[in-house]
């Protein structure tokens, strides 16, 4: 349930893994439909998806990241880079799997130049549980302590 920070050919790597008792395809828009997304990832989002698209995500507090799908693969693979001045240039995947009662996530943001790890980590770990929140149609706010809470954290453990 918690993030894992992997290491490969010298980038870092989030790694996220977590059932969710919901059917791959649901999931799948949740994670590829901007309506969705702006539940539980908090943003509003412009997407073209197609490899090669173009996405935008826009937050309330000015923070902008840009990027493309580079794999499309529904309902089971979405990919795709991300932009932003902060972290730099880094990829998305999502990947799906079928399981009895619903379907294995796995997620993980692969970074190419430096990032604050500890805020990935906190930031992707309470919008996975909002995400599934969300799909259990239970959501109300967004918990924006908890991230705090994570960031401090996952702080510790990486210090």
């Amino acid at each position: 349930m918690d993030g894992k920070v992997l290491q490969m050919d010298g980038h870092r790597i989030v790694s996220f893994e977590r059932f969710l008792k919901h059917p791959v395809e649901k999931v799948w828009r949740a994670i590829s439909n901007p309506e969705q997304m702006s539940k539980w990832l908090t943003v509003n989002s412009e997407m073209e998806l197609k490899v090669e698209g173009q996405l935008a995500f826009r937050w309330e507090n000015g923070d902008v990241v840009e990027g493309k799908f580079t794999k499309i693969d529904p309902p089971y693979e979405l990919e795709y880079t991300w932009l932003e001045q902060t972290s730099g240039y880094s990829l998305v995947r999502w990947r799906l799997k079928n399981e009895v009662g619903g379907c294995r996530l796995h997620l993980t943001h692969t970074f190419y130049e430096s990032a604050v790890v500890p805020d990935f980590l906190a930031g992707w770990h309470v919008h996975l549980d909002v995400l599934d929140v969300v799909l259990n149609e239970q959501f109300t706010r967004f918990p924006w302590e908890r991230v705090k809470e994570m960031r401090k954290k996952y702080a510790s453990i990486m210090t």
